[in-house]
Parts: C-alpha cells; structure tokens; sequence
C-alpha cells in the first residue's frame, strides 16, 4: 500500500483556508458588513449545535448500518452542521430584510473584519471535521502532544460546556478530557488507527472497502456518554 507523501497533507493545510478566504472574500464583500456578521453567527450557532448532537447521531449510525462505523463520525457531524445552517440562514433571511448600511469607513473596516471572522470559523469547522472525524487513517505509533490534546478550539469548546452553555441540570464537559482514556482526541486517534490497519488488510480490495466496516467492530464503540 503506497504512502501518501507528506507534503500533500502540508499542502492541505495551507490551500484549503487559502480557497476559503479566497472564495468568501471574493464572492461576498457585496453582502455587506451587516449581512457577513449575520452569516457568521448562523455558522458559530451551527457549529455548536453539530457539537452537541453529532455522537448521538454518529452512534445511531453506526448501529443501524455498521459498515459506516469508520465513517460515522464525519457523516453525523456535516449533517448536522449543514441542515442547522440551512435552516439559521433562512430564518435569518425574513428576521432581516434591511440591509444595514454604514458609513464608507466603517462599512470596509468591518467588512474586512466580518469576512476575516466568517472564513476563520469556517476553516475551524473544516479543520475539525477533516482532523479529528475525519476518514483519515494514522500510523499505529502516533502518539498525541500535550498541544494536540489541548488545542485552542477544545479549549474554548470545554469552557463553554461548563459555563453559559452548560445544561441546567446536568454539566456535560466536552470531550471528557479529565476521563483518562476517554478524551475526544484519544478516541478518535484510536478510531484512525483502526481505519488505518483495515485499510492495510484490505489493501488488494481497494481503497472503498478499506474504509467500511462491519458488525464485529460495533461492540467496540466508545463515546462520552457511556
């Protein structure tokens, strides 16, 4: 099984934000300061709802159809992601039928600002997705830095869990990091492993089936409310 050259995932980092900030800057600095900073919070609002509920719909996935269990995770989260921000961007269309307009200086200074904002969350969404649920296998001996466990985004996301998006009655901290064994990034380096090992025994049936599962794997399924 031939490896992937290390520059195509060095290059992947820096193209895909290059294409988005290319993109959103391009496509839409005529929507204006007021309608990027409205498109940035239905992204940010869409974000967190993916993050609460991905699991449990990745869970319910992988049981009802088992050879998606190496792809489950992805799938449930862009789901999610997408149909929440289809229904905030409607929504958000007949709650605001005026464009605001400011002042030529304010308008372009917070334009640029707003864009900046817009495709910064976008690419953390992407990079989060791709990175950690991603149908990405990693070598048996990768072993995650302190930095890797701790990245800014995990730690912005555990503060929220426990503070102004806490549950009322129960506190429900994100990623489960203080639960050894347990943490988000743990898991899932340990699901990218086993895609990797399955893709390498399953090298000769092509690549399709090296990143299916089957039901034998399901019994081994973890998650944070287990």
């Amino acid at each position: 099984m031939e490896k992937v050259p290390l520059y195509l995932y060095y290059s992947h980092d820096v193209v895909v934000p290059l294409i988005v900030f290319g993109a959103l800057y391009g496509l839409r600095w005529k929507v204006g300061m007021w309608g990027n900073l409205i498109s940035l919070g239905a992204v940010l609002f869409s974000f967190l709802i993916a993050i609460g509920w991905w699991e449990s719909l990745a869970y319910f996935l992988a049981q009802q159809v088992p050879r998606m269990v190496y792809l489950a995770d992805c799938v449930a989260f862009w789901t999610i992601f997408v149909v929440s921000l289809s229904l905030l961007d409607l929504a958000t269309r007949f709650m605001s039928k005026v464009k605001v307009k400011y002042t030529d200086m304010v308008e372009n200074i917070g334009n640029g600002v707003a864009l900046f904002l817009l495709a910064t969350s976008i690419c953390i969404t992407y990079s989060f997705a791709y990175h950690d649920l991603g149908p990405v296998g990693e070598n048996h001996d990768f072993q995650l830095t302190e930095g890797q466990k701790n990245p800014l985004t995990f730690t912005a996301l555990r503060m929220l869990s426990i503070g102004n998006l806490a549950g009322f009655t129960q506190v429900n901290r994100f990623d489960g990091i203080h639960d050894p064994g347990k943490s988000l990034r743990e898991r899932q380096l340990k699901r990218r492993q086993a895609l990797m090992l399955n893709m390498i025994e399953k090298a000769d049936d092509g690549p399709i089936q090296g990143i299916l599962g089957d039901e034998s794997l399901n019994s081994g399924i973890q998650w944070r409310e287990e």
